[in-house]
């Protein structure tokens, strides 16, 4: 975001916030008066909390929700617009009983929901602007390697000695003054004491 934008949501987030605040005590000051009208006495200064009140939970309610990407709720519904028709309710009740006098009265609350509401829009565009890193997707192109040279394969394992492979070994270092006996086969081929006496066998029934 450009140092412009930043500058133009700023004064957007003062000036809404001021409208709200505005509206806010004019709107508190009229249902004081008729809570005070009423006959409730001290308790017509924290009645109007309570209206007033109403209409900041829900909205901070339905702010969370929809930024967690969760349903808002009959219930935060329900508390924004119940507060919004009580407060209204209360300052055309505490106006002049005329035309005039009622439509500004009426004027208070329907700004104080208006610009809390515009307050909490702005708030969400610059937190959704400046969300971390981490919480974005982001969508990354898979790597293709096009020069990794092709894998090899693993040789194949070698397989045991069968009696020809010995046998065959044998017959490499016969020679006619060499005498076939195990001893000697064992020393030529490296094999078992027990397959020796069999190998010196074949190697002289193949000599006769």
């Amino acid at each position: 975001m450009n140092e412009p934008t930043i500058w133009i949501k700023r004064t957007c987030v003062v000036a809404v916030a001021a409208v709200a605040a505005v509206a806010a005590v004019v709107s508190f000051d009229h249902m004081r008066a008729l809570a005070s009208d009423a006959g409730e006495g001290w308790k017509a200064w924290i009645l109007p909390i309570s209206v007033d009140g109403m209409l900041v939970s829900a909205s901070l309610v339905m702010l969370t929700r929809k930024r967690a990407s969760q349903p808002v709720g009959a219930l935060a519904w329900s508390g924004l617009v119940l507060g919004l028709l009580v407060s209204l309710a209360a300052n055309v009740a505490a106006a002049e009983p005329t035309l005039i006098g009622r439509l500004v009265a009426a004027w208070p609350p329907v700004a104080l929901g208006l610009s809390y509401e515009l307050l909490l829009t702005l708030i969400r565009e610059t937190a959704s602007v400046h969300e971390p890193a981490d919480q974005q997707v982001v969508e990354v192109a898979p790597t293709v390697h096009e020069h990794l040279a092709p894998l090899t394969e693993a040789p194949p394992k070698r397989s045991r000695k069968l009696l020809q492979d010995y046998v065959n070994e044998a017959r490499e270092h016969l020679s006619p003054d060499v005498k076939v006996t195990p001893a000697w086969v064992r020393e030529v081929t490296n094999c078992s004491r027990g397959l020796s006496p069999k190998i010196a066998a074949t190697l002289k029934a193949g000599m006769q």
